[in-house]
């Protein structure tokens, strides 16, 4: 089996978003220097299968939550208060994810 292009750690930071959406889109992508393949990034469903494990289950909001705020703290940063308070009504059922990214955009929205 013949590999993609090997893209070089400095092309796979200044592109990471790019990159996942390639995951995603096309399939594992190799990392690596000197454009020899030293890692290969795969999406989930990718890895799972590969593996032979079952799906994965979608995860409660509540834990999706706590996982959230436990990264963005594991970063040495703070949420707000505004900002808690909306993750705790996404937690609870009580707002969607979409209606919470677009409270916390509306303060930087150009008219």
């Amino acid at each position: 089996m013949e590999r993609a292009e090997v893209l070089s750690v400095r092309e796979f930071r200044a592109g990471l978003a790019e990159t996942i959406r390639r995951v995603r889109d096309e399939g594992p992508v190799f990392i690596g220097s000197h454009r020899r393949a030293e890692v290969v990034l795969m999406s989930v469903e990718q890895y799972d299968e590969l593996r032979g494990a079952t799906p994965r289950r979608p995860v409660p909001r509540r834990i999706a939550v706590e996982e959230a705020v436990a990264s963005v703290r594991a970063e040495g940063l703070e949420p707000s208060a505004e900002g808690l308070a909306r993750l705790e009504a996404v937690a609870g059922g009580h707002m969607s994810p979409e209606e919470a990214v677009a409270q916390a955009l509306e303060p930087y929205r150009r008219d």
